[in-house]
């Protein structure tokens, strides 16, 4: 009789807990669908170059000519090359795209509140730290949007659970996949078998070969496509120097830039989440501290293992910073440190309210008035970011207003953002990447009239794109362009110009 009533409450707790999770991610995944359909607009400009990746590895599918090849490019391909996957029977790259990150965000909420409660076994907490990654309005910005941040930060905290779970195949797994979509994951070939080697006291070959198959796909895809197996790592290095030639500022580490950097990387990653975190790691040393024997002092908790991984990634992002390898550090870099570093805050506002001083829990208010500050700021950011109306979108509009009345029409455009939203097909465009597009003024107008070019795409960036070199702050009509948008003023900014039809004087 007790064995029955054991059984049925066991199903009973289980059948709860699934429909919990099932509210859960309606909770968290219904804005970030409705955003995904709706918001037509995406808060980086990497965004359409995803989709533009995407849409060409689905073309090559659907016609049965995708090689390796086409996975190169200057990004990691695994997120492009799924999304073309997922959008072959709806030929609507988008829309998958985006929809992708939506799911992908919805499943970082979750795992935000399964480790919140395995940390605290709090219920409360772990709704707290739910919510608050549910609808933070950053985090719902880059969740319906066709950026890697999320998509990868799932992949991650999917490896942490398999982590702690004791599942290391499946970890080195989600390690391997998260390494072929962003760069900063490879570290996590050696912190990977290095917590299997301090939680199991066992030497993880097997992990590890799971794990380097990662990074030995992408070398072995640079080697096929280039025959140099370092050759995004080459273009990287180009991309740097260009960038830096363009914005020599940053080739010093003045403090007020470190203190504006700090500040955006603060802006994702929220001032509460990395007190949380210090704090955690305080209360991780005084535990490690108060250990009797030598076991203990090994024994590697669950606990550490987050702060683990949240001190890796936010070690790396400094470092790549700091050395140069990286010139900024954007927002959307702090995005997986919150999703790894909520968990960790509310385990120290527990241990912070099991101490009898007021010292503790002040520091831990303000750190919080601190966060729902930044929160606001981000809800208003947000506004402006669906309501407001770009330069891009109004030159995308014309481009479609061209094309509809001439669909022969050839533009020259290095925007990806221009290209997606105008909804024309991509054989109408011409870019600097193209070969043979000559770097010199005269040769350029050449190449535009030879090859049939009407309108030409000035963009803001300076850094690759060769008729932003050449004609920088381009205002007045020229016998060579006519401004269809212009420019405002000599500064670098978006801008439209149809190319006049050469004319020969009479004879």
């Amino acid at each position: 009789m007790s064995r029955s009533n054991s059984n049925g409450q066991t199903r009973g707790s289980g059948a709860r807990s699934i429909r919990n999770l099932i509210l859960l991610a309606l909770t968290a995944g219904v804005p970030r669908i409705i955003g995904a359909l709706f918001v037509h607009k995406e808060p980086f400009g990497d965004a359409y170059c995803y989709i533009e990746q995407a849409t060409m590895m689905r073309g090559k599918i659907v016609t049965g000519y995708l090689a390796i090849e086409n996975l190169y490019g200057f990004w990691l391909p695994l997120y492009q090359f799924f999304c073309s996957i997922v959008s072959v029977p709806f030929n609507q790259p988008v829309y998958v795209s985006r929809l992708v990150a939506a799911s992908a965000g919805t499943g970082v909420c979750l795992l935000v509140y399964v480790f919140s409660y395995l940390l605290t076994s709090s219920q409360r907490l772990s709704l707290a730290a739910f919510l608050a990654i549910a609808f933070n309005p950053f985090h719902l910005e880059y969740s319906f949007s066709a950026m890697t941040d999320i998509p990868h930060a799932l992949l991650v905290m999917l490896c942490l659970y398999f982590v702690i779970t004791d599942r290391w195949k499946l970890a080195a797994l989600m390690a391997a996949a998260a390494c072929l979509i962003r760069l900063e994951s490879w570290m996590l070939i050696l912190l990977v078998p290095a917590m299997q080697v301090m939680r199991r006291r066992t030497w993880p070959v097997l992990t590890a070969l799971i794990l380097s198959t990662g990074p030995a796909i992408w070398l072995f895809i640079c080697w096929k496509t280039t025959g140099d197996p370092l050759a995004s790592f080459h273009a990287h290095n180009q991309y740097m120097v260009a960038r830096l030639v363009a914005h020599p500022e940053f080739t010093h580490l003045a403090l007020d830039r470190i203190w504006i950097d700090a500040n955006r990387l603060a802006y994702g990653m929220n001032v509460a989440v990395l007190f949380g975190c210090l704090a955690g790691l305080w209360f991780l040393f005084r535990d490690w501290r108060k250990s009797a024997g030598l076991s203990e002092w090994l024994k590697v908790t669950d606990a550490l293992v987050c702060a683990l991984f949240f001190f890796a990634y936010f070690t790396f992002i400094a470092f790549t910073y700091l050395t140069k390898n990286n010139t900024d550090s954007w927002p959307r870099y702090g995005l997986i440190l919150f999703s790894l570093g909520l968990p960790l805050l509310v385990y120290s506002a527990q241990q912070i309210f099991k101490q009898r001083s007021v010292w503790p829990k002040a520091a831990l208010g303000i750190a919080i008035v601190i966060g729902l500050l930044q929160v606001k700021t981000q809800t208003e950011d947000l506004a402006r970011f669906v309501t407001q109306k770009t330069r891009s979108l109004t030159i995308a509009n014309v481009l479609k207003q061209e094309y509809a009345a001439d669909p022969t029409i050839k533009i020259f455009c290095d925007s990806p953002e221009m290209r997606i939203i105008s909804g024309i097909p991509g054989d109408h465009f011409y870019h600097s990447f193209f070969d043979g597009v000559p770097k010199d003024r005269e040769g350029f107008v050449g190449f535009l009239r030879a090859k049939g070019i009407k309108l030409l795409v000035i963009p803001e960036e300076n850094e690759t794109s060769t008729p932003s070199q050449l004609f920088p702050g381009l205002v007045k009509d020229t016998a060579v362009f006519e401004g269809v948008v212009p420019a405002l003023d000599d500064r670098h900014i978006d801008s439209l110009y149809r190319v006049r039809e050469l004319k020969f004087p009479p004879r």
